[in-house]
């Protein structure tokens, strides 16, 4: 996945992807699709908008629109990672609505939501009116195996906004102050929320991110000089600073 966190591709039109992996670790990112992750073998760390689990194999974590998510693999893990746009999860907000919980234990339900998975994994790719089937199949299923929230959202309910508004304007200076400031929290407070919902200190999230932007505009054969200051960074010494630490 590109590192720019706000993961615009899973945002376009009928997007819909179902992946295996192995050893899974994605880094912080965010978007407007449905995203569920579900462990079929191992324990894979599942943080979504700064709840922390270590899922074993048979349980699911489910991200609903704008959730802030990451993953990281304890030990050994294979796992399949479902993505739906809007489109394909608009009837089912239509009909319910509210937010979806974040976690699903294993046995019962998540078993018959596993065996859809596999259903979904083999339809990619084939007659799209047959697929769209199976993923409302697939929602609802899910609806009865973890009723939806209708409460308000999560602790920091604007940690997308914030990280699009990042992938925005990286190239600007900008500082964990005047960030929290735009956004109307403290400093310190800000702070602790952004490294709970992101694993990152706000500076190394923001540096990964210039980090991405510079690798993909180097390939297009720009001055080297004239990448680095678009992407943010005051010169060369600073971004390989910002570099040696995001490889460490």
């Amino acid at each position: 996945m590109d590192l720019s966190f706000y993961e615009r591709e899973a945002d376009g039109s009928r997007y819909f992807s179902v992946m295996k992996s192995r050893n899974n670790r994605t880094p912080t990112h965010f978007h407007n699709a449905m995203e569920i992750i579900a462990v079929t073998e191992g324990k894979e760390r599942v943080v979504i908008n700064g709840d922390e689990r270590v899922l074993s194999a048979g349980e699911i974590g489910i991200c609903n629109s704008l959730d802030v998510h990451y993953y990281d693999v304890v030990g050994e893990s294979a796992v399949t990672v479902v993505m739906l746009s809007e489109e394909y999860t608009a009837r089912y907000k239509e009909f319910f609505g509210g937010r979806l919980p974040n976690f699903l234990p294993a046995g019962g339900a998540a078993e018959e939501l596993l065996a859809l998975i596999e259903t979904l994994y083999a339809r990619q790719g084939g007659n799209r009116l047959v697929l769209s089937g199976y993923v409302d199949v697939f929602l609802g299923t899910l609806h009865d195996a973890a009723p939806p929230d209708m409460r308000a959202g999560a602790d920091f309910p604007r940690a997308a906004e914030i990280l699009r508004y990042l992938d925005d304007n990286f190239a600007e200076k900008l500082t964990l102050r005047s960030v929290a400031d735009r956004f109307g929290y403290s400093a310190n407070y800000f702070s602790a929320l952004f490294n709970r919902f992101t694993g990152m200190h706000f500076r190394d999230y923001l540096n990964r991110l210039r980090i991405s932007r510079t690798a993909r505009l180097l390939e297009s054969g720009k001055r080297v000089a004239d990448v680095l200051s678009e992407c943010g960074f005051e010169s060369p010494n600073t971004y390989y600073r910002a570099a040696k630490k995001w490889k460490s």
